[in-house]
């Protein structure tokens, strides 16, 4: 897999890491009836009408399913025994999960239920119906995250009927499991999923959960017991700002109400009005709202109908609405390649939209030559920064970069359209064209492909990116490697010239050295040597190894592992085939999250040498965020424990990315949220490059991987592109078992490996860290038999690095995906580790 085709396919699935911590919300309470004597199998007639009722369920950003298709709907009550929930679903399609451990990635419900609000954890059941003919048992699995002294057996009492059209599922979640009896007034936190799928590569999920997708009990519905429940749950709404005075508001509603009208206030002010219509069997309308109200910004809109209050709606802030749309908005200089003196002009891809929220705005470039010499014109052929500075009409000066291309004179009158590229592709099977069809049409392929190149050279930064790599590069007798390529060759430019623009570069002038020599006796390596040396029984490996060739042939995934203990390797194989050719020990696999433990440990250097400590802010580094005015100040810290108020996994590309979110910075919510993402370590590896002037990829391969001989290893981002194999990933989990040496090597010391490891988040978050525990790039990942400080990183791809201080364990896994029966193998193969230790 390629980094661009990484970059395009990270999708974060991990249940464990998608949690937001947030205070509680009044608006999120509902009361729930209390209903005696219904009986758990799978029949609603018990039910009566008086529970409290949820209609319809929607998620954030996705569009509803037609209802024949997929339509789920709930109840919920409670009784002495615990909390009742009876879940309807009209689904054409089952499928289901073939093992406990994939049960949530296909037909099923996703129950989250904890204590009081924010205290005490919660689990998580996962029910599948048991609907699919290759699966006609109900199953369920719990994932514990409760974080009470005492911890009951997880329990649920569950039963299901089902049709042709879906199927009716009833659950008992017993007080029990929350070691607590309550009665009137108590609360308790839920939320809830249900999964669809109609094949086995895809997944459609809806939610009852507020607007964002998380799965802690911080931020869940509150479920108040009572005698009767709340209003039934009949239109939920969404609302985005069209422009700097207005938010459409989108109200997805019960397929009854369609045709009714309905009006959009705040407090006694009508905002709007519209009338439901239908939309694919559910009813919905748009409503066009103001969102200032004499001078002042409206905060939440409530939806009526026929004098009752359907649902209620935060309104977005427009001036958040603005920086958020410049974080997006796309720049174009027309061409990117260009021939001539005389440099591209420059605006916004849809200068119209723009406008729509800075109104007026004039656009300044300036242009630097590769050797970041400032000019007016391109006077010889190559690469030149440009730096755009948009002034708006009012509010902060706006900053980006952007490389181009002047092309030779030779180019200006070449007629493209008569050059054979000989250009050539491999079309994926999936696409069902026979390649030796594929090859007798090489003359078709070639000439679309060469057009297509050609047409679209100029038109994004990516084709600059790329002519400018290949103008300046030298033969080297082999393929360029992911550490020298165009793209890599691109950012170390533009960190020597952002250093220019920014002075960091008399600030940190000399060179970062590390690793240093270590002081003393060397640490361990990692080497081959006896099942004695290692201290595990005699035939450990061969036990182990009989584990995993039974997984692999089990499995539809190839995969490779190496274990080692107190630095001695006693099982290094690979199992399985990966697109036709036998799995090796040196065969590259997607690391995804771990990506993060790596680049964490660079920062770590750079804190054990005192150029960065985790309590700095961001400022102290990267000057565009100075001078801005911040609820609370963003830390470096922030950025690798996930509380810094950033989303997604982007950035690393972005020569501007540190300018791009400084113009969003009044806004982030730092210190408020745990939200899981890649963005902040993206920010912290521009802090590693103005400090060092060496760009990431030449980082990690100077003062990591190099050092440690992890010569399979490419990685140029900090959350997600790594590809390694188990081997280089076991060297890295060495040296930080070690406490930061490898051989004579000092990477950084034990103290700062401390500072590293996974502890709650009550410095950041409060009181609602009290159920977090998370490190810099670290994530606390204790399995049974593993001691209780066992740290890494999990991953998308089910890549596995586990490092245990306590029984002196290294072991890594290295995969592309999870593939059948994961979580069964998983178990026996950390299972077969641990009973071969010799204490």
């Amino acid at each position: 897999m390629t980094r661009r085709a990484v970059a395009l396919f990270v999708i974060l699935v991990l249940i464990s890491v998608t949690v937001t911590a947030r205070a509680a919300d009044k608006r999120l309470l509902f009361d729930v009836p209390r209903l005696e004597g219904i009986v758990i199998d799978g029949d609603p007639v018990d039910w009566g009408d008086g529970a409290f009722r949820v209609d319809i369920m929607t998620t954030p950003d996705v569009e509803l399913l037609p209802p024949d298709d997929f339509r789920p709907r709930f109840q919920l009550a409670w009784s002495g025994l615990g909390l009742l929930l009876l879940v309807r679903v009209s689904d054409d399609i089952p499928v289901e999960g073939t093992d406990p451990g994939s049960l949530w990635m296909k037909d099923c419900i996703e129950v989250f239920v904890g204590g009081r609000l924010g205290q005490g954890g919660y689990y998580q059941a996962v029910v599948a119906p048991g609907r699919d003919p290759s699966h006609p048992e109900l199953r369920y699995k719990f994932y514990d995250f409760r974080t009470t002294e005492e911890k009951p057996e997880l329990t649920i009492e569950a039963a299901a009927t089902h049709s042709r059209a879906g199927y009716v599922l009833e659950v008992l979640f017993p007080w029990s499991n929350l070691a607590i009896a309550p009665g009137l007034g108590y609360e308790v936190a839920l939320q809830l999923f249900i999964d669809d799928a109609d094949g086995p590569d895809d997944r459609y999920q809806q939610r009852w959960f507020p607007d964002v997708s998380a799965n802690i009990s911080n931020l869940m519905h509150r479920v108040r017991l009572a005698e009767q429940g709340s209003p039934a749950v009949r239109a939920k709404a969404r609302a985005a700002c069209v422009d700097a005075e207005h938010a459409r508001l989108i109200v997805d509603s019960v397929p009854e109400l369609a045709g009714k009208r309905i009006k959009v206030k705040a407090g006694k002010r009508t905002l709007g009005k519209g009338i439901v219509g239908d939309a694919d069997g559910y009813g919905r309308a748009r409503v066009l709202v103001p969102i200032d109200g004499k001078g002042k910004t409206l905060d939440r809109a409530t939806v009526h109908s026929q004098g009752t209050e359907l649902c209620s709606v935060a309104l977005p802030d427009p001036a958040e609405a603005r920086a958020k749309m410049l974080t997006e908005a796309k720049l174009r200089l027309k061409p990117f390649v260009f021939t001539g003196a005389d440099f591209p002009a420059c605006d916004f891809e849809d200068p119209q939209e723009v406008a729509k929220f800075l109104r007026e705005y004039a656009i300044k470039t300036t242009y630097y030559d590769k050797t970041y010499t400032l000019v007016s014109k391109a006077e010889s052929p190559g690469r030149y920064g440009a730096v755009i500075d948009i002034v708006p009409e009012d509010g902060r000066p706006i900053r980006r970069f952007r490389t181009l291309f002047r092309l030779p004179e030779s180019a200006e009158a070449f007629p493209w359209w008569t050059f054979d590229s000989s250009a050539s592709i491999l079309l994926p099977p999936a696409y069902g064209i026979d390649p030796a069809v594929l090859r007798e049409h090489k003359r078709n392929v070639s000439d679309y492909l060469g057009m297509l190149f050609f047409e679209n050279l100029g038109k994004s930064t990516s084709g600059a990116t790329l002519l400018a790599g290949l103008y300046e590069g030298l033969p080297m007798g082999r393929e360029a490697g992911a550490f020298e390529d165009v793209d890599a060759v691109d950012r170390q430019w533009w960190v020597g010239l952002k250093r220019q623009l920014f002075g960091t570069a008399e600030r940190w002038p000399g060179a970062f050295i590390c690793p240093r020599p270590i002081e003393g006796k060397p640490a361990p390596i990692l080497r081959k040597g006896s099942e004695k040396e290692a201290g595990v029984k005699p035939g450990a490996g061969k036990r182990i190894d009989a584990v995993l060739r039974a997984w692999a042939a089990d499995s539809d995934e190839a995969f490779a592992a190496c274990v080692a203990r107190n630095g001695v390797v006693f099982l290094h194989e690979a199992y399985g085939q990966r697109d036709g050719r036998p799995m090796t020990t040196t065969t590259k696999s997607w690391m995804a999250s771990l990506t993060k433990l790596l680049s964490a440990t660079l920062m770590m250097m750079l804190v054990d040498q005192d150029l960065v400590g985790l309590d700095d802010t961001v400022d102290t580094f990267l000057p565009p965020f100075r001078d801005i005015e911040a609820p609370k100040p963003l830390t470096v810290g922030n950025l690798y424990n996930h509380t810094g108020g950033l989303w997604g996994h982007w950035g690393d590309d972005l020569h501007d990315f540190e300018e791009v979110i400084a113009g969003y910075y009044p806004f982030l919510k730092v210190g408020e949220e745990f939200v899981y993402d890649g963005a902040g370590p993206a920010l912290g590896s521009k802090i590693i490059e103005t400090i060092s002037g060496e760009a990431l990829p030449m980082f990690y391969r100077k003062h990591l991987l190099e050092p440690l001989g992890c010569t399979n290893t490419d990685v140029t981002n900090s959350s997600y592109d790594a590809q390694s194999v188990p081997e280089d990933m076991a060297k890295v989990g060495q040296m930080l078992l070690n406490g930061g040496a490898y051989g004579d090597m000092r990477f950084f010391s034990p103290e700062t490996l401390e500072q590293m490891l996974p502890r709650k988040l009550t410095k950041e978050l409060g009181e609602r860290g009290e159920n977090i525990v998370w490190g810099i790039g670290t994530m606390a990942l204790p399995e049974k038999g593993l001691g209780e400080r066992t740290f890494a990183h999990s991953a998308a791809s089910a890549a596995t690095l586990r490092i245990d201080p306590e029984t002196g364990l290294v072991i890594s896994m290295t995969r592309n995906g999870a593939g059948a029966n994961f979580a069964e193998y998983h178990e026996k193969f950390i299972a077969a580790i641990v009973d071969n230790l010799v204490d």
